[in-house]
Protein backbone atom coordinates (compact mmCIF):
# COMPACT_ATOMS: atom_id res chain seq x y z
CA UNK A 1 0.00 0.00 0.00
CA UNK A 2 2.37 2.81 0.95
CA UNK A 3 4.64 2.12 -2.39
CA UNK A 4 1.13 2.43 -4.14
CA UNK A 5 1.15 5.98 -2.63
CA UNK A 6 4.78 6.51 -3.09
CA UNK A 7 4.23 5.88 -6.60
CA UNK A 8 0.53 7.70 -7.01
CA UNK A 9 2.43 10.69 -4.83
CA UNK A 10 5.47 11.15 -7.38
CA UNK A 11 3.09 10.71 -10.20
CA UNK A 12 1.45 13.61 -9.40
CA UNK A 13 4.71 15.46 -8.10
CA UNK A 14 6.69 15.52 -10.60
CA UNK A 15 4.24 17.21 -13.46
CA UNK A 16 3.73 19.91 -10.40
CA UNK A 17 7.42 20.41 -10.14
CA UNK A 18 7.89 20.51 -14.29
CA UNK A 19 5.07 23.40 -14.44
CA UNK A 20 6.52 24.89 -11.57
CA UNK A 21 10.00 24.81 -13.75
CA UNK A 22 8.63 25.68 -16.62
CA UNK A 23 6.53 28.36 -15.29
CA UNK A 24 10.08 30.31 -13.60
CA UNK A 25 11.47 29.71 -17.05
CA UNK A 26 9.13 31.46 -18.75
CA UNK A 27 8.24 34.43 -16.32
CA UNK A 28 8.13 37.99 -18.34
CA UNK A 29 12.01 39.04 -19.45
CA UNK A 30 11.70 43.31 -19.43
CA UNK A 31 13.51 44.40 -23.15
CA UNK A 32 16.68 45.76 -23.69
CA UNK A 33 14.76 48.93 -24.98
CA UNK A 34 12.48 49.30 -21.89
CA UNK A 35 15.81 49.11 -19.43
CA UNK A 36 17.45 51.76 -21.87
CA UNK A 37 14.41 54.08 -21.26
CA UNK A 38 14.12 53.38 -17.82
CA UNK A 39 18.01 54.24 -17.42
CA UNK A 40 17.92 56.86 -19.54
CA UNK A 41 15.29 58.86 -17.67
CA UNK A 42 16.29 62.77 -16.98
CA UNK A 43 14.33 63.16 -13.84
CA UNK A 44 15.79 62.44 -11.09
CA UNK A 45 13.55 60.69 -8.35
CA UNK A 46 13.00 62.25 -4.89
CA UNK A 47 12.89 59.77 -1.76
CA UNK A 48 8.67 59.96 -0.89
CA UNK A 49 9.26 59.45 2.62
CA UNK A 50 9.97 63.43 3.44
CA UNK A 51 12.79 62.12 5.31
CA UNK A 52 15.20 64.71 3.80
CA UNK A 53 16.86 61.75 1.79
CA UNK A 54 19.37 62.78 -1.52
CA UNK A 55 17.54 62.52 -4.86
CA UNK A 56 18.20 59.02 -6.53
CA UNK A 57 19.20 58.39 -10.11
CA UNK A 58 17.04 56.59 -12.58
CA UNK A 59 16.45 52.79 -12.07
CA UNK A 60 14.72 49.72 -12.86
CA UNK A 61 13.86 46.46 -10.61
CA UNK A 62 14.38 43.15 -12.86
CA UNK A 63 12.81 40.35 -11.89
CA UNK A 64 16.53 38.19 -12.17
CA UNK A 65 15.33 34.56 -11.08
CA UNK A 66 17.47 31.79 -9.11
CA UNK A 67 17.75 29.05 -8.14
CA UNK A 68 15.78 28.89 -4.69
CA UNK A 69 17.61 29.99 -1.59
CA UNK A 70 21.19 30.30 -3.73
CA UNK A 71 22.86 32.39 -6.17
CA UNK A 72 22.74 30.10 -9.32
CA UNK A 73 21.20 31.87 -11.63
CA UNK A 74 18.12 30.05 -13.76
CA UNK A 75 17.53 29.98 -17.52
CA UNK A 76 15.11 33.25 -16.72
CA UNK A 77 17.54 35.07 -14.65
CA UNK A 78 20.26 34.47 -17.91
CA UNK A 79 17.91 35.83 -20.02
CA UNK A 80 17.02 38.75 -18.31
CA UNK A 81 20.62 39.88 -17.46
CA UNK A 82 21.52 39.24 -21.76
CA UNK A 83 18.93 42.00 -21.99
CA UNK A 84 19.90 44.16 -19.74
CA UNK A 85 23.53 43.91 -20.86
CA UNK A 86 22.39 45.16 -24.37
CA UNK A 87 21.00 47.41 -22.78
CA UNK A 88 24.06 48.30 -20.77
CA UNK A 89 25.90 48.89 -24.11
CA UNK A 90 23.38 51.20 -25.91
CA UNK A 91 25.11 54.58 -26.89
CA UNK A 92 22.84 56.33 -24.06
CA UNK A 93 24.15 54.25 -21.36
CA UNK A 94 28.10 53.89 -22.33
CA UNK A 95 28.99 56.88 -20.26
CA UNK A 96 27.20 55.77 -17.26
CA UNK A 97 27.81 53.12 -13.59
CA UNK A 98 25.18 51.22 -12.45
CA UNK A 99 24.78 50.02 -9.14
CA UNK A 100 23.24 46.13 -8.94
CA UNK A 101 21.07 46.19 -5.81
CA UNK A 102 20.06 42.67 -4.73
CA UNK A 103 16.72 42.18 -2.28
CA UNK A 104 15.24 39.18 -1.23
CA UNK A 105 11.75 38.93 0.72
CA UNK A 106 11.28 38.61 4.48
CA UNK A 107 11.44 34.91 4.35
CA UNK A 108 14.41 34.07 7.29
CA UNK A 109 16.54 36.42 9.41
CA UNK A 110 18.19 39.12 8.82
CA UNK A 111 21.67 38.12 8.38
CA UNK A 112 20.91 35.34 6.14
CA UNK A 113 18.95 37.59 3.57
CA UNK A 114 21.33 40.49 3.50
CA UNK A 115 24.43 37.92 2.66
CA UNK A 116 22.25 36.31 0.14
CA UNK A 117 20.96 39.36 -1.61
CA UNK A 118 24.91 40.36 -1.72
CA UNK A 119 25.25 36.90 -3.25
CA UNK A 120 22.97 37.22 -5.73
CA UNK A 121 23.87 41.09 -6.77
CA UNK A 122 27.81 39.71 -6.94
CA UNK A 123 26.20 36.65 -9.37
CA UNK A 124 24.49 39.48 -11.14
CA UNK A 125 27.55 41.74 -11.64
CA UNK A 126 30.06 38.60 -12.38
CA UNK A 127 27.55 36.94 -15.11
CA UNK A 128 27.57 40.45 -17.00
CA UNK A 129 31.40 41.10 -16.31
CA UNK A 130 32.17 37.62 -17.85
CA UNK A 131 29.68 36.84 -20.64
CA UNK A 132 29.25 40.21 -22.04
CA UNK A 133 32.11 41.85 -21.25
CA UNK A 134 30.43 44.87 -19.50
CA UNK A 135 33.99 46.39 -17.67
CA UNK A 136 33.69 45.65 -13.95
CA UNK A 137 34.50 49.42 -13.69
CA UNK A 138 31.15 50.57 -14.19
CA UNK A 139 29.23 47.96 -12.19
CA UNK A 140 28.81 48.20 -8.57
CA UNK A 141 27.51 44.91 -6.67
CA UNK A 142 25.35 45.63 -2.69
CA UNK A 143 23.23 43.80 -0.86
CA UNK A 144 20.03 45.06 1.00
CA UNK A 145 18.47 42.16 2.62
CA UNK A 146 14.98 42.64 2.90
CA UNK A 147 15.68 46.61 4.24
CA UNK A 148 14.18 47.76 1.08
CA UNK A 149 10.71 45.80 0.03
CA UNK A 150 8.97 46.58 -3.10
CA UNK A 151 5.70 45.56 -1.37
CA UNK A 152 5.78 46.39 2.47
CA UNK A 153 1.92 45.15 2.77
CA UNK A 154 3.41 41.31 1.55
CA UNK A 155 6.63 40.40 2.32
CA UNK A 156 7.21 37.27 1.68
CA UNK A 157 5.71 38.03 -1.95
CA UNK A 158 7.86 37.42 -4.98
CA UNK A 159 8.23 40.75 -6.36
CA UNK A 160 10.24 41.44 -3.66
CA UNK A 161 13.26 38.94 -4.91
CA UNK A 162 14.47 41.27 -7.39
CA UNK A 163 17.86 42.95 -8.35
CA UNK A 164 17.46 46.61 -9.11
CA UNK A 165 19.33 48.60 -11.28
CA UNK A 166 20.41 52.25 -10.74
CA UNK A 167 22.18 54.57 -13.37
CA UNK A 168 25.28 56.32 -10.98
CA UNK A 169 27.66 58.82 -11.95
CA UNK A 170 30.78 57.71 -13.79
CA UNK A 171 33.89 59.61 -13.83
CA UNK A 172 36.61 58.56 -15.98
CA UNK A 173 39.86 58.55 -15.48
CA UNK A 174 41.11 59.48 -18.83
CA UNK A 175 40.35 62.47 -21.29
CA UNK A 176 36.27 63.39 -21.24
CA UNK A 177 35.69 61.77 -25.03
CA UNK A 178 37.38 57.84 -23.90
CA UNK A 179 34.70 55.58 -23.55
CA UNK A 180 33.62 54.88 -20.13
CA UNK A 181 33.94 51.17 -20.34
CA UNK A 182 37.55 51.69 -20.50
CA UNK A 183 38.43 52.24 -16.85
CA UNK A 184 37.09 55.08 -14.43
CA UNK A 185 35.47 54.91 -10.88
CA UNK A 186 31.62 54.73 -9.66
CA UNK A 187 30.40 57.90 -7.55
CA UNK A 188 27.68 57.66 -4.98
CA UNK A 189 26.37 61.06 -6.63
CA UNK A 190 23.43 60.62 -8.38
CA UNK A 191 23.03 62.40 -11.85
Amino acid sequence: MRRLLSTLFLGLALPVLAWAQQTADDAPVVAAPKIVEALSAKDIVRDQSGRGRAPRGPSIDLQVQFDFDSAQLLPQGMRQLDQLALALNHKALLRAGFQLAGHTDRVGDAAYNLQLSRDRADAVKAYLETVHQISPARLQAIGYGYTRLADRAHPDAAINRRVEVRRVAFITQSEPDYPATSGGRLVPTPY
